[in-house]
């Protein structure tokens, strides 16, 4: 069980989260006439910033010893990792801004997903949050905002995600990186941080 545990926690990982909201944001009905140019763009510019650029420095730690997992596991080594992806994803904000041009109320995800990180960074000085939690609960937080704003209720998508939800803070206690405390507290920061600017910008 371990290794299907392993493999959870690297399926959905926090740095893939942002990539995976996409692919669900570019098949609502609204964007049905964008041309597939824009969507490639989107998905592979969000993939950039939110998965390749934040994992650049993790991996560049590794090979210096200063950070001993991808995972980052132990606590003392994620403040400059998350910084890093901190900056990362104010670029990605920029691009849902600029770029992709999309309404102010999902270029809401960007601005709680920075948020969500910040804080982190801060708790995590003193305490380990479950940074997976956080990134799975901010795609909640989205995913739901989102519907919220446009009247739409897809109840099999939220079903999936709160189930994902539920597995990834079983494979992160079980694997003894996190207490269920640092699970809740995870999740219920990433989906506060998204879903509030979601629903009022």
């Amino acid at each position: 069980m371990k290794k299907f545990y392993n493999i959870i926690s690297l399926i959905l990982q926090p740095l893939l989260m942002p990539t995976y909201g996409m692919l669900i944001l570019i098949n609502i009905n609204v964007f049905d006439a964008l041309p597939l140019n824009w969507r490639i763009i989107a998905i592979l510019g969000t993939l950039v910033f939110t998965g390749l650029v934040p994992a650049a420095p993790i991996l560049l730690l590794m090979r210096k010893g200063a950070v001993h997992d991808l995972f980052i596991s132990r606590r003392e080594e994620r403040t400059m990792p998350y910084l890093f992806s901190f900056l990362a994803y104010i670029f990605w904000t920029m691009f849902l801004w600029h770029t992709l041009q999309l309404p102010l109320f999902m270029v809401a995800i960007g601005v709680g997903t920075s948020l969500s990180i910040l804080l982190i960074t801060f708790i995590n000085l003193k305490w380990k949050i479950s940074a997976h939690l956080s990134g799975i609960g901010g795609l909640a937080g989205g995913v739901f905002g989102i519907s919220y704003r446009m009247a739409y209720n897809p109840v099999w998508l939220f079903v999936i995600i709160l189930f994902l939800s539920a597995l990834v803070a079983l494979s992160r206690i079980e694997l003894k990186a996190h207490t269920p405390g640092q699970t809740l507290a995870g999740f219920l920061l990433g989906f506060m941080s998204v879903i509030i600017p979601c629903l009022f910008l």
